[in-house]
């Protein structure tokens, strides 16, 4: 059944849509026809004194109460919204006036609410006029007049759905009919569809932002229920709503489930509903190597939970869980989670963001393996971390004995350089750090370094050396490094586990000899450590006949001085009288017992030699040689 009607809620206010009358002057010498109505407005005058504003006797027309004046101009327009007073002298008679009245053009602005059925109310918000005309079809026609106010509803019954144009226009008693229309479209609807809430978001501790799709021109109703999925309260009343903020909440004590409904309007009835969303109490409690995050909210309607960490995306969890514990985590580092409830359909849920610091509180792991070696740089200390911490820095400490210990420096990596080390201080050292925790290491192992000593008794070598302390597992056995003058290895003897050795190799080659100690680890993943060097320069020696016997027998036909470690040699011979019979600068040339090419007589010779060794030392030797004639 297609109906129209007009319901007016208030004040009934009929009043008469103004005709075209006269309005006379105060002392009725003219009339107008309009004085009031929207700008622009055109006003005709009509003078009623005879004989008066003509061509012989014309009239001076003030149209703006200006004291601008123009003859006889019986039509003026006003454009600019006003009160005017329209004065008209009149020829040795005086002045004559009317008041006009010009108010600005307003489109009045106006909700329309969609019901079903096709029907349709409309609420005009405009206050400035007195009266409204309503045109529901837009043909020109005045369908509703209705009175201006806080209740200026109107109600109308489509034949059937689909788009409609509405016209509403503003009216003022004794005024012109001249103000312009707003003019509208929409659809009528046979059914009012449900609206969706597509996302709630805890924007703080007092508010909750909401997101919503829904149709034109319908009101809804926006409604509440705290820590529960109802009973709902309204909350608001919302038109053409796409996002609204609500506040005075305590989203930190409470959740709110929300939900949004279409109301038909025309019947004062909900005509359909929202899925219900509500907000989570989200609450971060930090212990050691945990951040534990709990939750309280109505598991309704509930897809699952996604957790952001640090603003991206961290995990998804099933809709029964109320907990999550993240124990992925490093320790000092501020992470901030919020809680995305989803719902099917899409619509999301997103908690305030909670943040704090994670910790951990550990006994981390003393340093229990290091190793040492003595370089001319200093005393290289390197040790091996657990790989369960990763300090960002290491405390090395130093005492003499073991005693006081003190700290030396520090280090962000796992090795330190002791430049001003001493063999001879029997330095001692200890390793600890703090990890990225804060957390203290144990005790570090000492660390007592190889000091290796030695003497040398006619170029017998006795070396002893100091165990050393630093590995955990002690060590396996001790290896002598012998290198020559250039560092190359001479040779390596393994020791077992003794700690002193015996060299009495005479080894002609090499006068210079350095000696180290590398102690070899039980683990096989450890580093060797190795002893200070120690150098020892071995002496030079020089051998000579005390007698030969020059005769061609090929047995000791020749003087000579031989040498060990000999670089350079000059040879002299003397005879009694101390004369100089043979001289050589050549280490290898020997005398052959001839004086100028003649044999030497049988006697007693003196000789020097002028000797330097491998190691730049020069010295002198001296003897007497006997030259012996036997036959052969």
């Amino acid at each position: 059944m297609s109906r129209n009607f007009v319901l007016i809620v208030g004040t009934l206010f009929m009043a008469s849509v103004a005709m075209a009358q006269p309005y006379t002057s105060a002392l009725g010498r003219f009339q107008v026809d309009q004085v009031k109505g929207c700008a622009p407005l055109t006003v005709t005058l009509t003078n009623l004194l005879a004989g008066n504003c003509t061509a012989g006797n014309p009239c001076s027309m003030d149209y703006l109460g200006n004291g601008q004046q123009t003859l006889n101009l019986f039509t003026f327009q006003y454009t600019t919204p006003g009160v005017y007073k329209l004065r008209v002298l009149y020829q040795g008679q005086g002045d004559d006036e009317i008041t006009i009245t010009v108010v600005p053009n307003i489109q009045p602005n106006f909700e329309i609410y969609s019901c079903a059925n096709s029907d349709v109310t409309i609420k005009v918000l405009e206050k400035s006029y007195q009266q409204l005309l309503i045109d529901f079809t837009n043909d020109g026609t005045t369908d509703a007049t209705i009175p201006s106010g806080n209740n200026a509803i109107a109600y109308h019954d489509y034949a059937t759905p689909g788009s409609k144009t509405i016209a509403v226009r503003g009216l003022n008693i004794n005024s012109a009919d001249n103000c312009d229309s707003k003019v509208q479209t929409f659809n009528a609807l046979a059914a009012l569809p449900p609206p969706a809430i597509n996302k709630l978001t805890v924007l703080d501790k007092a508010s909750i932002q909401l997101d919503f799709t829904a149709q034109p021109n319908i009101q809804y109703r926006l409604e509440v229920a705290v820590n529960s999925s109802g009973p709902f309260q309204q909350l608001a009343t919302l038109y053409d709503p796409t996002t609204y903020k609500v506040t005075n909440l305590k989203t930190e004590e409470n959740f709110y489930c929300f939900r949004l409904s279409a109301f038909d309007a025309c019947l004062g009835s909900i005509a359909a509903s929202s899925t219900t969303i509500c907000s989570q109490r989200l609450n971060l409690n930090i212990q050691s190597g945990v951040n534990n995050l709990n939750w309280i909210t109505t598991n309704t309607g509930i897809q699952n939970f996604t957790i952001e960490r640090n603003g991206t995306f961290y995990t998804s969890i099933g809709p029964s869980q109320s907990g999550f514990p993240d124990s992925n985590i490093d320790c000092k580092v501020n992470y901030c989670y919020r809680l995305i409830t989803r719902y099917p359909g899409g619509a999301t849920s997103t908690t305030l963001e909670q943040c704090g610091v994670s910790f951990k509180i550990d006994n981390p792991p003393a340093i229990t393996n290091a190793s040492t070696v003595v370089t001319s740089q200093g005393l290289e200390i390197k040790w091996i971390q657990d790989p369960s911490s990763n300090p960002p820095g290491y405390e090395i400490l130093i005492a003499i004995d073991d005693q006081n210990y003190g700290a030396l420096g520090t280090s962000s990596s796992t090795q330190f350089l002791h430049k001003d080390y001493l063999t001879e201080s029997n330095f001692t050292y200890r390793v600890n750090y703090t990890d990225e925790c804060d957390n203290k290491s144990g005790e570090g192992i000492v660390i007592d370094p190889i000091r290796l000593t030695g003497s040398m008794d006619n170029n017998v070598i006795s070396l002893s050396w100091t165990e050393y302390e630093g590995w955990i597992n002690g060590v396996n056995e001790y290896v002598i490094d012998k290198l020559n003058l250039n560092g190359s290895l001479i040779q390596s003897i393994g020791m077992g586990t003794s700690t002193s050795f015996v060299d009495d190799d005479p080894d002609p080659v090499n006068q210079f000899v350095t000696y180290k100690i590398r102690a070899i680890p039980v683990e096989g993943a450890v580093s060797v450590s190795i002893s200070n060097p120690l150098v020892f320069i071995k002496d030079s020696k020089i051998f000579f006949p005390t007698a030969f016997s020059p005769n061609g027998d090929q047995l000791n036909d020749e003087f000579f001085v031989s040498g060990q470690y000999i670089v350079k040699m000059e040879l002299s011979i003397f005879n009694r009288w101390g004369e100089l019979i043979f001289t050589t600068t050549k280490k290898d040339e020997p005398w052959n017992g001839t004086i100028n090419g003649k044999p030497a007589a049988e006697d007693a010779y003196v000789w020097t030699a002028q000797v330097t060794d491998r190691a730049g030392r020069t010295f002198k030797e001296s003897g007497t040689v006997a030259l012996l004639r036997r036959k052969k």
